[in-house]
């Protein structure tokens, strides 16, 4: 092997300050202007925001896209979980959020649930009442049942009702 001239050993030096200088940031993550950088070409990049979990791993939102990156994800593995959404990685998690055409189907969908159960209350009601109904007539037909027996052992006077 033959030994380095002065241009690569300084080449070489400055390479390691600066991964001495990344890992001993106060802050190691990327900052935004970095990563639209680090993300140009991939769609939406250019309107990314970042913002932090609960956690402490960034969210990264890229569109409708919002991927959560912890601290040992690479460049590489943050864009390919943003270019292939269902293929999972080791050290991100990608949550893809609702369109407004899924959101207003969902709302639709709901609303229908809704109108279902309305419809089936209505109708159980309606039985209910129906049922109760029947009971309240049973109970009017006993009650004739019994003024005409009564009536029978008056020898026909006058109604109980009537005596008041």
């Amino acid at each position: 092997m033959s030994a380095l001239s002065q241009n690569e050993l300084d080449w070489l030096a400055a390479r390691l300050s600066i991964a001495v200088y990344d890992v001993n940031r106060t802050t190691p993550e990327m900052s935004v202007y970095e990563l639209k950088a680090a993300f140009r070409g991939v769609e939406g990049s250019e309107a990314l925001t970042v913002s932090y979990a609960a956690n402490g791993n960034q969210l990264i939102n890229i569109g409708d896209k919002t991927l959560e990156v912890g601290p040992m994800a690479s460049n590489d593995e943050i864009r390919f979980a943003l270019m292939n959404p269902f293929i999972p990685t080791e050290n991100t998690r990608l949550e893809i959020m609702p369109t407004i055409a899924e959101q207003l189907k969902a709302a639709r969908a709901k609303l229908a649930e809704a109108r279902e159960g309305a419809t089936n209350a209505i109708a159980h009601s309606h039985d209910a009442s129906q049922a109760v109904l029947g009971e309240v007539n049973k109970v009017l037909k006993e009650a004739d049942d019994l003024r005409a027996e009564v009536a029978e052992l008056t020898n026909g006077g006058p109604p109980l009702e009537d005596q008041k």
